[in-house]
């Protein structure tokens, strides 16, 4: 064990559980915090799996985690535009077969982290079952990591969750017209 100053006691490196994070807020930086969670997770020597859901795959950062297969499984179940009213039966069997492959790759105890980037938007549009959803996170083998991004995080999960992050906006360019800008949106 270490100590810190407060008497607190953390676990060592080789003591690794899995935990649950949830990054979520209207606010600027989830996928952006889980990626750098995953650059440091990889420099540690973890492996990991990143699956974008709703994303078009085309952001820079995707470049970046594709280059260091792998160590760093990268998966896009996403489309290139918005989704704006109804969404269509064939982007809900893309997300429904994202699911599949995630359920997959939790018990497969392949990878020590599980970047589940968006995923909050199929919990709360419906089309990924919540109670399924939190029934899976209950049941990962202890030594996966699984960290969740997304808008509008449900309450059950927040309250299943070992870390919640909220991401709040305060001020954004967006507001003046500005949309992403590659490199830092993009």
């Amino acid at each position: 064990m270490l100590c810190l100053k407060d008497g607190l006691k953390l676990k060592r490196m080789e003591e690794f559980k899995g935990y649950i994070q949830v990054y979520t807020g209207d606010g600027k930086g989830k996928t952006t915090a889980a990626v750098g969670l995953t650059i440091r997770a990889i420099g540690a020597g973890f492996k990991v799996a990143f699956i974008q859901f709703f994303k078009p795959g085309t952001s820079s950062e995707v470049k970046i985690l594709k280059s260091f297969a792998p160590q760093i499984y990268y998966k896009n179940f996403g489309r290139r535009s918005f989704i704006i009213g109804e969404i269509k039966p064939e982007f809900k069997d893309l997300i429904l077969k994202g699911w599949s492959e995630v359920k997959n790759l939790v018990n497969s105890k392949d990878y020590n982290i599980i970047v589940l980037d968006e995923i909050i938007y199929a919990l709360n549009w419906g089309i990924i079952d919540l109670k399924e959803f939190l029934e899976v996170l209950k049941n990962k083998p202890k030594e996966v990591e699984i960290v969740i991004t997304g808008r509008n995080a449900p309450q059950e999960l927040i309250e299943m969750a070992n870390l919640v992050t909220e991401m709040k906006k305060i001020k954004h360019y967006i507001d003046e017209g500005v949309f992403a800008r590659k490199g830092i949106e993009k």
